[in-house]
């Protein structure tokens, strides 16, 4: 399993569509999701404009750029060394460019990722992801994945109906043969 994948699909491959209907009630319609916001929570700080929070006992809680905190164990399979996104600050309607380094510890055969996305408190998506199937469709990559470095570069286009306000995605992966995790990211973006 690449950290390509699990960026990709934890950040920014995004196909994600939202819209919204206003009358009686507020209806939200997410059509499939291989990325951009496929794990977004509100915390707390967000709301507000803070920076991504780790949860307590999270690890390495460290910040990778204005949007992502890995908050991954010491031991996880991945050490994300750098994820870079151009624009750093991505706008709606606009293509974003990530570009992300990653050491993978140990040989993965299969992993799957678990995407949780809101805005504000509306749960958009909570799914998991095959992520060597991701990786075959979104990178033209196979599993299994052996140990060593890892380069991403991939281009996303962010749809322009996206509504204003905070994001937040949390992003878990695990190696499928035993549990154990690979990584597990946090994001706060707002638009």
């Amino acid at each position: 399993m690449r950290l390509s994948t699990f960026v990709l699909v934890a950040l920014g491959a995004a196909q994600t569509s939202t819209a919204f209907a206003f009358g009686e009630r507020m209806r939200l319609v997410v059509q499939e999701a291989t990325g951009i916001f496929a794990g977004i929570e509100i915390l707390p700080g967000s709301l507000s404009g803070g920076a991504a929070v780790a949860r307590e006992g999270s690890g390495k809680n460290r910040t990778l750029n204005d949007i992502i905190r890995d908050v991954s164990e010491e031991e996880d399979l991945l050490n994300i060394d750098y994820v870079k996104l151009d624009p750093e600050h991505p706008k709606r309607g606009t293509a974003v460019h990530l570009n992300a380094l990653a050491y993978v510890k140990d040989r993965i055969e299969s992993a799957t990722a678990n995407i949780k996305v809101k805005y504000g408190f509306i749960t958009l998506l909570n799914r998991n992801y095959d992520l060597c199937q991701e990786l075959k469709t979104n990178l033209n990559r196979t599993c299994p994945v052996d140990a060593g470095p890892i380069e991403v570069n991939v281009d996303v286009d962010i749809p322009g109906f996206i509504p204003p306000g905070w994001f937040h995605l949390d992003a878990t992966a695990w190696r499928d043969s035993d549990q154990r995790q690979l990584g597990h990211i946090l994001a706060d973006i707002r638009f």
